[in-house]
């Protein structure tokens, strides 16, 4: 009997709309994608007979922002029914944004320059490019920062409580799939690659998850991935483990990351040198970096990190395709 297949998809950091728009959004997002390459990959998502989850913490990044500015609560006039009606980003607040990303037809670099010279490009200011800056964790400054730049990835990452209720989000219905021997995708951006990452070590490693011993995720698509950063990598799961406790082992088929051209919190690209070991030591099969342009462009000017700009991409959509196909 062939096995459901069922895509994941985790979000990345910063303040967030409520949960059932952020799904709305991410699922146009991926049908879009996949409508420009593969029709009956994206028919097959529509109609669900390729399972999509979104893996949502949304709320917890807003209460933390929220924590560290009012300047944050002024812009969540929204509320969330699913989680105490908690602030959140208004519904309808990227439509425009993603209609015009939509009407696009070319992704080409001269495209991508053509679209800088037109709106402000936000990736040369990203404080997440400090946050995460190797420089700064050669000074020894790295946490300091990243706690104060991005809050809600500095409580994810220094906080145990915090880092325990996002995992656990994303848990739930990975370790669900994967007990019913499900064909997974896990879509992961941003901050949601560091979730994931330690998410795969702990299922890989800790003995309450031995029960997902010898089960993978076929696919792990890693978008606008910080993991290359070593101020990042000295705060993941197996930062403090030995050589034999490194890296999530057996639970990974195939992984590959795309880094778009200026989105800073990706600043290290290639990821396969970073995670090599991985691949010598049998733990994944292949790891593959490829690089893209994104061209989400808002209110704010171009931004080279956004989700949805990554999830509409046609060469992403391939890969999403290629899976859902296959």
């Amino acid at each position: 009997m062939t096995p459901p297949k069922h895509l994941i998809v985790i979000h990345g950091r910063a303040t967030k709309p409520a949960e059932r728009e952020k799904k709305r959004l991410v699922k146009e997002s991926i049908l879009h994608g996949l409508g420009r390459v593969s029709p009956e990959a994206a028919a097959k998502i529509r109609s669900g007979e390729v399972k999509l989850s979104l893996a949502y913490y949304g709320d917890i990044s807003n209460e933390e922002m929220v924590k560290a500015g009012k300047k944050v609560l002024q812009e969540l006039k929204g509320r969330d029914p699913d989680h105490g009606n908690a602030p959140c980003e208004l519904d309808g607040s990227y439509d425009a944004d993603l209609k015009s990303l939509f009407a696009r037809k070319n992704f080409t670099k001269s495209d991508y320059n053509k679209l800088l010279k037109e709106v402000t490009d936000l990736g040369v200011v990203d404080n997440v490019a400090s946050a995460v800056s190797g420089v700064l964790n050669l000074l020894g400054l790295s946490d300091r920062v990243i706690r104060a730049a991005t809050p809600d990835m500095g409580a994810y990452l220094t906080q145990r409580t915090v880092g325990s209720a996002v995992r656990v989000r994303l848990q739930k219905p990975l370790e669900s799939a994967l007990k019913k021997n499900a064909d997974v995708c896990l879509v992961a951006h941003s901050m949601g690659c560091i979730v994931s990452y330690d998410t795969l070590w702990k299922f890989s490693r800790m003995s309450e998850y031995s029960h997902l011993r010898g089960k993978k995720v076929n696919r792990w698509i890693t978008l606008g991935c910080p993991l290359g950063e070593p101020g990042v990598q000295d705060n993941l799961y197996d930062a403090s483990e030995g050589k034999d406790g490194k890296y999530p082992t057996g639970i990974i088929n195939k992984w590959i990351n795309f880094a778009a051209k200026d989105d800073f919190v990706a600043h290290d690209e290639d990821l396969a040198d970073d995670f090599r070991e991985m691949i010598v030591r049998g733990f994944v099969s292949s790891i593959v970096d490829k690089k893209i342009y994104n061209f989400w462009s808002g209110s704010g000017g171009s931004n080279p990190h956004k989700l949805y700009g990554y999830l509409d991409h046609p060469d992403v959509a391939k890969e999403i395709a290629n899976w859902v196909n296959d």
